[in-house]
């Protein structure tokens, strides 16, 4: 009903009559009076003598404004940029084009009067100048910003922003949600167009660690995206927009660091460079037709993690004596792992403007993520054949194991990116095309040592209660630190796996400036666009034993052969003794000693099932087409549109089935399509320059992961288990609600508040099954199986409120006014029901988070301490309660500082979770967890050179 009455709406908005006039332009271009340094952003607003707005511009990158009007005679134009003092020029309009000239504005804060704050503020004014002038509600970040915090990668930068959670991976940030929504319903784009996604877990969303924070201008977080912007961002989008040449002197910046985590002990580093200028400067092109930047960034990291991983389980067998209805540990996992990562960067952006009509530009992105990871585990099994809890604290006949894992695993990421803008009278036409493509390759060593039938018990006061219990072997056995206790050399594995993504993009916008009603001005845009995505995944996985019948090594003795005479000082900072470690080049050389002994596990079937169950072809189709306009009723502004998507969806998978150790696959296709109308009404009114009340209502979709629509099938009548993609899983819909308020300060600042609501059908949650109580449909003989599937849940309701500061505190006295304070606190709630349960949060859905940053800048010394707080939410959810996994609130803090030395020289420092803050999750209820991780804090000293 109301999508209906919103198209209306914005049919008569558009189709309404028209009138048209000969137009011409006034133009100019707005400088700094200080350095002479072009200003982007700045507003440029044209009203008659009673002060009524007739038409607004923003000056591009280069400072410049083009205005289009058929207006005559005496009129007001007024230039404001925040942080500097507003102009106004009285002009005279004679129906002939007119060009203002250069407009030079003056700095309205003293934070300016030295070139030394000047370079740390200056881009936080573009950022928030772009804010202020959009037509919808969006977060801005600078290049600048970025960089005045210690945020390696783009995940740690998107922290900071208002209605942001980010979850972690070896420490670092990794990926993101917006405003309590799954991961899968946020758009992550480079220059406007999603990024494919080589997730090892076929996520939509590729994990942001991959991709440096510096090698971006600026990032633009959309919470109410446009007619003119893809319509599958249920959450909102996340657009990375990388550099180009401003300046037609040469610009060089040069940094080098080095730092410590306290963890590993070992050192990282980090490089960067990057070179811009413009070339073959005009009268009509006083910046340079052609401008050149290049910038590169290479990120080496030594670290380690501490972990602890557990499993719970309801499982009447084999596990017995704890009361019907008892969550006991499946298993309990002591891991450390020690890490070696190095991520590259390269952006290379080449621009032609041909006039101050026309041009064309290319955008080229490279990242590169290669990580090689040794993980030691130390394993208590209570699952296995045969074992019992004889109480909540103790466990008899399990099995202790101690196993490595080697990983390397390289992802590679090419964006090429073409665009032309072109501007014909009243007209203005863009076009682009855009490719991108990912590459994951995964190679893994595994070898399992163990010792079965051994009574373990949990050696603390509230036993497998307690956040690390101390498991170990029962008094009278033999000691699980000696290394001839695990005489049973289980099985050596490998795994190959290999994931590939594109996407190929065809786009044309059009738009035209016109006059509503006779008499307001505004324009009409269309538009159409073409998207084809793929998604690969191939995998093959063995499993290997010994075959010595002549004994010619003595696999009793194999993981004495292969440890590393290594053992942690301080694992979960000496809270437990981990043992006896593994090593990499001891455990490699031990099997290629003895290659020729390997033979085919028993196991084998299981390796089969994995390779078969984790291959899969995905390609999709997308087409897009919209129509928008907007109106400026004097202090008001109207934006309206409506979007339509067509989806075409193909998927290739296995079929596999499993009796005894005989596993069979069949080649098994699907798909799907569907389309969305997604109407789309904005509204602003502006009461002066910087204040402003916003609001919109519209309609958007988000598509399931692509390993949960793949056609698969994993029968196991052995383990009594039955697994299934969804090919029939629908995307999730929405109607989403946004108001507001927000005000502007002219040194530099903001204070805004705001609320949002979002009405979610067909959400996407796992449905798990411990016993189907009958045969799930097509699948005789399931009754009792355990069910596992990808479904979609009947609605949620999101709804929250952000609110966010900015504010150079200018106004105090002394040195008090030298400093700044950043901050923003989201409160969100959902309410979710599927067909088992009601009541329930949406997986990413944190009640609380906030952000906030003291800095002082003091010359040419500059400080900062920031706090990052995310709330606790459900990580992924279940069928019950008892099986939902969260992830617990953490708060970390950082700091920085920087010393200027001369013009061109800067000394830093920066330090990175100073509490040692851990990730824990926990399943059900906060007692019983599920993982808790330490990364350490970390430190860097360094140096950069800018000229």
């Amino acid at each position: 009903m109301y999508k209906n009455v919103l198209i209306s709406i914005v049919l008569i908005l558009l189709f309404t009559s028209l009138h048209g006039q000969t137009t011409f332009d006034i133009r100019g271009k707005v400088m700094e009076s200080n350095t002479d340094m072009p200003l982007p952003g700045a507003s440029i607003v044209l009203s008659n003598i009673s002060g009524d707005i007739i038409k607004g511009a923003m000056t591009d990158g280069f400072g410049m404004f083009i205005l289009n009007t058929n207006k005559q005679g005496s009129y007001k134009l007024e230039i404001s940029f925040i942080g500097f003092e507003s102009k106004h020029i009285d002009i005279e309009l004679d129906g002939t084009d007119k060009n203002i000239g250069t407009i030079n504005l003056q700095s309205s804060t003293f934070a300016l009067e030295t070139v030394t704050i000047r370079s740390s503020l200056e881009e936080k004014q573009r950022a928030l100048n772009t804010q202020r002038n959009a037509d919808n509600i969006k977060n801005v970040i600078s290049s600048d910003l970025i960089g005045r915090f210690p945020d390696l990668n783009v995940a740690e930068a998107l922290q900071r922003v208002p209605g942001v959670n980010i979850q972690r991976d070896k420490g670092e940030g990794s990926t993101v949600t917006l405003r309590g929504t799954p991961q899968h319903f946020t758009s992550i784009q480079i220059n406007g167009e999603q990024i494919p996604s080589v997730q090892q877990g076929g996520s939509r969303n590729e994990a942001l660690d991959l991709i440096p924070a510096d090698q971006l201008e600026m990032m633009e977080i959309t919470k109410s995206p446009t007619p003119d912007m893809d319509g599958d961002a249920i959450g909102g989008v996340v657009n990375l927009k990388t550099p180009t040449a401003r300046k037609y002197d040469l610009v060089l910046k040069v940094e080098t660091a080095l730092g410590y985590n306290d963890i590993s002990g070992k050192i990282n580093s980090i490089n960067k460079l990057r070179i811009d200028k413009r070339f073959f400067k005009t009268n009509n092109v006083t910046m340079g037709k052609l401008g050149i930047i290049l910038g590169g960034s290479y990120y080496e990291n030594n670290n380690s993690e501490d972990r602890i991983d557990a499993t719970w389980t309801g499982l009447p067998e084999p596990i017995t004596n704890t009361g019907e209805g008892s969550l006991v540990m499946e298993n309990y996992q002591y891991r450390t792992t020690q890490n070696k990562r190095i991520r590259t960067g390269f952006t290379g952006t080449f621009d032609y403007q041909f006039n101050d009509k026309n041009s064309i530009v290319f955008k080229y992105m490279y990242n590169k993520r290669d990580d090689k990871d040794v993980r030691n585990r130390l394993r208590f099994d209570m699952d296995r054949s045969g074992s019992v809890y004889e109480t909540l604290d103790s466990v008899s006949e399990g099995r202790i194991r101690r196993d490595i894992n080697i990983w390397d695993e390289l992802k590679e990421n090419h964006n090429f990116h073409l665009e032309g803008d072109h501007s014909i009278a009243l007209w203005n036409i863009n076009w682009s095309g855009f490719y991108s493509t990912s590459k994951r390759t995964f190679y893994s060593d595994r070898g399992d040592f163990a010792n079965d039938e051994i009574d373990i018990v949990a050696d603390n006061p509230n036993g497998i209660f307690t956040d690390v219990p101390n498991f170990r072997q029962a008094y009278g056995e033999q000691s699980m630190y000696d290394p001839f206790f695990y005489s049973d050399f289980r099985r050596y594995e490998e795994d190959y796996e290999t994931s590939d993504a594109d996407n190929m993009v065809a786009k044309i916008d059009i738009k035209r400036d016109i006059q509503f009603f006779k008499k307001h001005n505004g324009y009409i845009k269309f538009g159409g666009k073409y998207r084809s995505q793929g998604n690969s995944k191939y995998r093959n996985n063995n499993v290997y034993s010994f075959n010595d019948p002549n004994n010619l090594i003595k696999t009793e003795e194999a993981f004495l052969n292969v440890l590393s005479g290594k053992e942690p000082e301080t694992y979960l900072y000496s809270d437990y003794r981990f043992g006896p470690l593994i090593g990499r080049n001891t455990f490699k050389n031990y099997i290629q000693d003895n290659r020729r002994l390997l033979t085919t596990s028993d196991d084998a079937w299981d390796a089969k099932r994995l390779s078969l169950n984790d291959t899969y072809d995905a390609g999709e189709e997308i087409i897009g087409a919209y129509v928008m306009g907007k109106i400026q009723f004097n202090k008001l502004m109207v934006l309206a549109g409506v979007r339509y998507e067509k989806n075409k969806v193909d998927y290739d998978a296995f079929e596999v089935f499993r009796v005894g150790t005989d596993v069979s696959g069949s080649p098994i296709s699907g798909g799907n399509d569907y389309d969305f109308i997604l109407p789309n009404l904005q509204l602003k009114y502006s009461f002066d320059e910087y204040t402003a009340i916003r609001f919109s209502s519209l309609f958007n979709y988000s598509r399931p992961n692509y390993v949960d629509i793949v056609p698969f099938v994993n029968f196991d009548s052995d383990a009594i288990t039955l697994r299934l993609g969804n090919p029939n899983l629908l995307p999730a819909n929405a109607f989403n609600l946004d108001f507001m308020v927000e005000r502007y300060f002219s040194n530099i600042g903001v204070i805004s508040l705001g609320a949002f609501y979002k009405n979610i059908n067909d959400f996407q949650f796992t449905r798990i099954d411990p016993s189907l109580s009958e045969d799930f449909p097509g699948y005789p003989s399931t009754q009792g199986f355990k069910f596992e599937q990808e479904q979609n849940g009947e609605n949620a309701k999101v709804a929250g409120v952000e609110l966010n500061f900015v504010r150079q505190l200018d106004f105090l006295p002394s040195f008090l006014k030298n400093l700044s304070i950043d901050g923003n606190y989201t409160y969100t709630f959902s309410d979710a029901f599927t067909q088992d349960r009601d009541g329930i949060s949406l997986p990413g859905q944190a009640n609380h988070t906030f952000n906030t940053a003291l800095a002082g800048d003091f010359g040419n010394f500059t400080a900062r301490v920031s706090a990052n707080y995310n709330g606790t939410f459900i990580n992924s959810l279940a069928s019950q309660a008892q099986d939902d996994i969260y992830q617990l609130a953490r708060l970390q803090i950082d700091a920085n500082a920087s010393y200027k030395i001369g013009k061109h020289f800067r000394i830093f420092t920066e330090f990175t979770n100073l509490t040692n803050e851990p990730s824990i999750r926990y399943q059900g209820e906060r007692n019983r967890i599920s993982r808790i991780a330490y990364f350490g804090w970390l430190a860097r000293v360094g140096i950069s050179y800018r000229l």
